[in-house]
């Protein structure tokens, strides 16, 4: 390695890797526990937004247009939060078939009892139903992500608290990795965790998600939102949100949202 190549190594600024699966709106939930933190750091670090549709379809492949058709709607909620393409990368995961073939490596340094004991895809699982019939790819989640963090060479990975064990087992197989070549050929990332790191749904009972019915996506009017944030159970995650945001009369009316003249269109 030259000294020029050196110094443009040691001045690089930290490297962000994060993402979604597009397969619906975006929502509150992912506002909190990671979009807003993405808007935040890509002015001090190197951010790239990865859409992961190529994962998306591990539980979707018997609706692939769904999974094609929200591409373009996260790519246009992630616009609507103030990420800036000037600043951020953003880029499609079926795009960069090298992706495929890092997981593929991966899964051959990981045992399927430490994938199914991973304690977010355990909940996930539960959450969709599954029960034994899961589909090999979802399972494998947690080496499609360490390949998508490890190819970007990312320090960094905002994330919701529910995601943290994911980045837990990436930094297990990296470390794997780096015994096994005998240097250390790849860094480990820290998992980013906001201040309310899971945002409960509007029945209160979960966590805020598309599958589960109980998300407020980002992208209809304040007029259309309002009613399911005022019929919320009453957690303390979420009477804490209601405090601070009433206090910058932000709740339900986002400030992206209030701030653009012409509002997005409400989704049908």
């Amino acid at each position: 390695m030259t000294a020029q190549s050196q110094t443009s190594q040691t001045n690089r600024r930290p490297v962000i890797l994060t993402g979604d699966r597009p397969t619906g709106p975006l929502h509150l939930g992912h506002y909190v526990g990671s979009l807003k933190s993405r808007v935040a750091l890509q002015d001090s670090h190197e951010q790239y937004v990865l859409l992961a549709d190529t994962q998306a379809m591990t539980d979707n492949a018997h609706d692939p247009d769904k999974v094609r058709r929200n591409v373009l709607e996260v790519a246009l909620d992630y616009l609507a939060v103030g990420i800036d393409p000037a600043k951020t990368t953003i880029t499609v995961q079926s795009h960069l078939p090298a992706l495929a073939e890092l997981t593929l490596m991966y899964l051959n340094f990981v045992t399927v009892a430490r994938l199914e004991r991973n304690p977010t895809i355990k909940e996930e699982i539960q959450a969709r139903g599954f029960g034994r019939d899961i589909p090999a790819g979802f399972l494998c989640y947690p080496a499609s992500q360490a390949a998508d963090i490890t190819a970007f060479k990312a320090h960094v990975v905002p994330v919701g608290e529910d995601q943290a064990p994911l980045i837990e087992q990436t930094n297990e197989i990296v470390r794997r990795i780096n015994h096994q070549v005998g240097r250390e050929v790849l860094p480990e990332c820290k998992a980013l965790i906001p201040e309310f790191g899971r945002l409960p749904g509007v029945d209160g009972k979960a966590k805020m998600s598309k599958s589960l019915g109980n998300a407020i996506a980002l992208g209809p009017r304040p007029s259309r939102s309002r009613p399911r944030c005022t019929a919320c159970t009453p957690t303390p995650t979420t009477c804490a949100c209601r405090t601070r945001a009433r206090s910058r009369a932000t709740w339900c009316s986002p400030t992206w949202m209030r701030s653009t003249p012409t509002p997005r269109k409400s989704r049908r």
